[in-house]
């Protein structure tokens, strides 16, 4: 006999001791228990089951143009839903999401060309909502537009006077093969001293490259028309001679 946790001797006729044996009775209720906890969590995953959902489909459309919206990502949330739904529109536009729980959404519509759209007070049953979304291109400042460069003019202008940079270092193929002379290139010498935009008009086997890497390192004082920092088209003379 099993009393309160404890084990019972009861004397027998033959004058023997007969423990009880506990451990069997709780793997009983222990089983017994996760039977039940089993059973509790299927009923309750049937009666999710069957509650009723609905569904968010709809269209996105690019309003100036009517045109669809592809890529756009739809966000569904409501205080009935656990987390969110996302969904992104096809190349018609088009979105869907299924396994609503009954509740009022607001839904969230982006894209990186439109401006951002946020509606709410959308309520969702046990049937199907569609909605018709157009969104509004985000107006993207233009960029500013570069000064437009000139030929630069000895006759009216000062010449642009080098500040800091580095000179043309010597490849190894130029230095294998003897290779020296003077290259022409040509480049922009902006009105904030930077250079770019540089082209060889002249050049020398295995150094191109090295002396377009250096002039375009390089600071200048710019040139100067009427008192005022110009961008100039400017041609620079290198001259190349192997390192000693």
């Amino acid at each position: 006999m099993l009393c309160s946790g404890r084990f019972l001797a009861p004397t027998l006729h033959s004058g023997s001791i007969e423990h009880v044996n506990t451990s069997s009775s709780r793997r009983r209720l222990r089983s017994s228990a996760t039977r039940a906890l089993g059973i509790a969590l299927f009923l309750l995953a049937m009666r999710a089951a069957a509650q009723p959902t609905g569904i968010i489909s709809g269209v996105v459309l690019d309003a100036a143009t009517k045109a669809p919206v592809p890529g756009a990502v739809v966000i569904a949330k409501s205080p009935t839903l656990l987390g969110e739904q996302s969904a992104v529109t096809d190349e018609s536009g088009v979105f869907e999401m299924t396994m609503l729980t009954p509740g009022t959404y607001a839904i969230a519509v982006q894209h990186k060309a439109f401006l951002p759209f946020s509606p709410d007070g959308l309520i969702v049953r046990d049937r199907r909502v569609r909605v018709r979304v157009q969104l509004t291109a985000e107006q993207r400042p233009a960029p500013p537009s570069e000064a437009a460069a000139v030929e630069f003019d000895d006759s009216s202008m000062t010449r642009p006077a080098m500040i800091s940079g580095p000179e043309p270092e010597y490849t190894q193929e130029a230095i294998d093969r003897r290779v020296q002379g003077q290259m022409t290139v040509k480049c922009v010498v902006g009105s904030d001293g930077a250079v770019h935009k540089c082209r060889v008009t002249k050049g020398v086997p295995f150094m191109n490259s090295a002396v377009l890497a250096a002039l375009e390192q390089r600071r200048y004082r710019p040139a100067m028309a009427h008192g005022k920092a110009v961008d100039v088209y400017y041609t620079f003379n290198v001259r190349l001679t192997l390192p000693q």
